[in-house]
């Protein structure tokens, strides 16, 4: 039986996971179920029916993978637009801190209106049970928080590749973020980032092309979903900083995903309604052993490396916005980590219109000599199907739990790097 969905006689008589706090007995059992959540291949790696690693899928046998591939996945493989070659599942535990957080503070989070209460750091809710009405809007507040480490230095690139194949617009650019609050170590935290309720900050600077290098965005993410962004940006063709409004539903570049797109959902949490479908075994794009994901099939818009069979939560976000675009959207969260699989978005007419493979980076290929491995994304792939055109975005070098400077993330900062 599914892992999130074995809910034992014991677990459903420890009065409801959801509804009250965890204590005595049942926190021994819930906490059990705590640690299979985030080590579930510790008694063997998922097998489902002919799979095996070293196998190609392709057009002459896609009906083998139709209990694990979505059908907004497998439809493209049975057209011939791209394969898959199997490997073996991958173990991808995460930080022992970001565990031990998860197991001290999970009891009494709680979701309410925009924002979780009494969540202090690790995983929200590390065990989801398909009885609860909140699980979806839970799994999604897991993706939020998942461990992304305490700092981050990346250089990234993101190309726009038309049905050829052919890049029309390609961009480079250096990101920094830093966590000042929820990090696993709470005496870590930054006192005046919590004082303000800034989550995160980060700082983008467009490095090439010509026309556009030198670009620099600050960005400080609050801690509440209900609150916007505080957006700061330096055009060096002006010479001037000034404030910018967050709007989630924009296509910056003309490219094939929204904001919100990004790293499988960025946006505000609250503009949709979130329900929890299911969780099942997938076959997804394992972590790469490079600095760039081997791009492939039809226009190139595919990440071909090898994917594996993996336990995710499937989830439904439908909007209760007036959205300029989307009807609705999946998305498949990655149990062990909780980072995003894949995501399919859908238009007005309910029509299949975007397709969000991402992957992550495999814990054995560390040229960056990072001390510890964190569940960060390596790459994205934005197939958007209308407009036949695809975003590839690779993070091509990342630096995790560096020292990074609080002031390096204002206002005066950005000014000053611009002169």
């Amino acid at each position: 039986m599914p892992v999130l969905l074995r809910v034992s006689a014991v677990l459903l008589s420890c009065l409801g996971l959801w509804l009250l706090p965890v204590v005595g007995q049942c926190q021994e059992v819930v906490q059990a179920q705590v640690l299979e959540n985030f080590f579930p291949y510790r008694e063997g790696f998922p097998t489902v029916g002919d799979i095996r690693p070293g196998m190609t899928i392709d057009r002459t046998n896609a009906s083998i993978a139709a209990s694990v591939l979505p059908p907004d996945i497998l439809k493209y493989i049975a057209a011939g637009d791209f394969s898959i070659t199997v490997q073996e599942t991958t173990d991808l535990p995460l930080r022992q801190a970001y565990v031990d957080a998860t197991l001290g503070n999970y009891a009494g989070v709680v979701v309410g209106k925009g924002e979780l209460q009494h969540y202090v750091a690790g995983r929200p809710f590390p065990v989801l049970s398909a009885e609860d009405p909140q699980a979806g809007l839970k799994a999604i507040w897991n993706l939020r928080y998942r461990d992304q480490g305490d700092s981050a230095q990346m250089l990234a690139t993101n190309s726009l590749v038309n049905r050829s194949g052919n890049v029309e617009r390609s961009q480079s650019f250096a990101f920094y973020a830093l966590y000042g609050m929820h990090r696993p170590d709470s005496a870590n935290n930054l006192p005046q980032w919590e004082q303000q309720g800034i989550y995160s900050k980060e700082y983008t600077q467009v490095l090439a092309p010509s026309d556009s290098e030198g670009n620099q965005i600050l960005s400080m993410i609050p801690d509440k979903d209900l609150l916007p962004p505080d957006l700061w940006a330096y055009d060096p063709k002006t010479r001037r900083t000034r404030k910018i409004v967050y709007t989630p539903y924009i296509s910056p570049g003309r490219g094939t995903l929204l904001v919100e797109d990004r790293s499988g959902f960025l946006g505000y949490i609250h503009d949709y309604d979130w329900k929890y479908l299911r969780t099942q075994t997938v076959l997804a794009p394992g972590p790469i052993r490079s600095t760039e994901p081997t791009w492939g099939g039809k226009g190139g818009w595919y990440i071909v490396d090898p994917w594996e069979l993996r336990r995710a939560v499937v989830v439904e976000a439908t909007p209760n916005i007036a959205h300029p675009l989307y009807s609705r959207r999946v998305i498949y969260i990655d149990v062990q980590t909780s980072l995003p699989l894949y995501a399919f978005a859908y238009d007005h007419a309910g029509n299949h219109k975007r397709t969000f493979l991402l992957t992550a980076r495999h814990p054995g290929f560390n040229p960056w000599d990072n001390k510890e491995w964190v569940a960060q994304i390596a790459a994205q792939a934005s197939i958007d199907y209308q407009l036949e055109r695809a975003n590839n975005f690779q993070i091509t070098k990342i630096l995790l739990n560096r020292a990074l400077s609080p002031s390096q993330f204002t206002v005066m900062a950005l000014m000053l790097r611009g002169k």
